[in-house]
């Protein structure tokens, strides 16, 4: 694979107005209580999630799938703005090492009076079909976070 072909790709964007404030909502997607509640796509679990939420710290989420298949994710975050902006690596862990590719997620909060809207960009990713699989997992992530914060009391 050369450098070039993970740029061919067009990033994927999905925005989301949540009934929240910003700083809610930046704290479900950084504090690991709260984001093993929404942070896996359809009937995935989270079993386990790590976040040094700092610039330079790394984050760690496994899951698994109903039948037991693990999935881990690993990155480390580039650029922490609280409460307003995530950059991060995103990187699913592979049998083979050689087999991993790294991408790049941004999350965005911006304040909409009393509301946030979520702007999520996953980048460079390795193909067309992984950017497609992703735009579908964030959705459905982007999708319970709103039931979480609903939960809470934070939303309609």
């Amino acid at each position: 694979m050369t450098n070039l072909e993970p740029a061919a790709v067009p990033a994927l964007e999905l925005r989301r107005t949540y009934n929240a404030p910003r700083e809610r909502v930046f704290a479900a997607w950084t504090t690991p209580e709260t984001a093993t509640r929404f942070f896996c796509p359809g009937e995935m679990k989270a079993s386990e999630i790590t976040m040094d939420v700092k610039t330079g710290g790394s984050f760690m989420i496994a899951m698994k799938s109903p039948d037991g298949e693990p999935f881990v994710a690993r990155g480390v975050y580039h650029e922490v703005s609280i409460p307003e902006r995530l950059v991060m690596t995103w990187r699913w862990e592979e049998d083979d090492p050689a087999e991993e590719h790294e991408s790049l997620l941004t999350l965005e909060f911006n304040a909409r009076g009393n509301a946030t809207e979520l702007v999520l960009i996953h980048e460079k990713l390795a193909s067309v079909e992984s950017r497609d699989r992703h735009t579908e997992g964030w959705t459905a992530i982007i999708d319970q976070l709103t039931s979480v914060l609903a939960e809470t009391g934070d939303s309609k």
